[in-house]
């Protein structure tokens, strides 16, 4: 994830959960709701030998600190969908990307 507000910066995070409209997702430092967020996601083929990678903007609903994980989960609303990120998650939902 970058943050718009801070072009050169990137924050590392691991998504657990991927959707038309938003992301669920951990990361070690805690996100906040009034910066948006591109956000580029590695996504495996089906057989796991190549990858490919779409970004998208969003903005956290929430970030909280998960104590035994020492990561914050964050939930993530997608802003602004791409055709190629609507595709990409939609190929990956049905098992065919």
């Amino acid at each position: 994830m970058i943050p718009l507000n801070e072009p050169d910066r990137v924050i590392q995070g691991q998504a657990t959960e991927v959707a038309q409209k938003g992301i669920s997702l951990f990361c070690k430092e805690q996100l906040f709701p009034h910066i948006t967020y591109k956000i580029i996601l590695q996504i495996p083929d089906a057989m796991h030998i190549s990858v490919s990678y779409v970004d998208v903007q969003g903005k956290p609903i929430y970030s909280s600190l998960v104590g035994s994980m020492g990561e914050f989960r964050t939930g993530m609303r997608i802003t602004d969908p791409s055709n190629e990120y609507r595709t990409k998650i939609d190929q990956l939902l049905r098992g065919i990307g």
